[in-house]
């Protein structure tokens, strides 16, 4: 009797790697006397960097030149056979602007075969934004 092994690729393997892509930023403003909320975008200068931990952790480093950074030093993964989800919180994660740290939330989603790639940085505490600060990085098709 012999026993093969089969080899499946880590999640890890399957997701790391260097996209380029773009950012809008969700947040609100205070106008007479009342939140308002509003987005922006930016199409240039932005990148999501992943990379292998081990099997089933990453790191994830997603910059913005126009709005700053968030670094997660360990996201865990959840493998759905077509594409990882990921995510990391505040307690490790941080967004940096102009040499100012806040707590942040990180989630995100890669798939397999295509490598769209989706993640969101929640800043909960970020100033002056009603409570609301969200940076979505989205991978442009080609």
């Amino acid at each position: 009797m012999a026993f093969v092994a089969c080899s499946k690729e880590p999640p890890a393997d399957k997701i790391k790697g260097s996209y380029g892509c773009e950012v809008h930023l969700y947040t609100r403003y205070m106008k007479n006397g009342k939140w308002r909320d509003t987005s922006y975008v930016s199409t240039s200068n932005n990148a999501v960097v992943i990379e292998r931990i081990d099997d089933d952790h990453v790191s994830i480093k997603a910059t913005s030149k126009k709005w700053g950074k968030a670094i997660a030093p360990v996201a865990g993964i959840s493998d759905f056979n077509y594409q990882a989800n990921f995510s990391g919180d505040g307690r490790d994660t941080l967004y940096l602007e102009n040499g100012q740290k806040y707590p942040a939330d990180i989630s995100g989603t890669v798939s397999y075969e295509s490598h769209d790639m989706a993640v969101s940085v929640r800043v909960p505490n970020f100033p002056n934004s009603g409570n609301k600060y969200i940076l979505a990085f989205t991978n442009r098709k080609k």
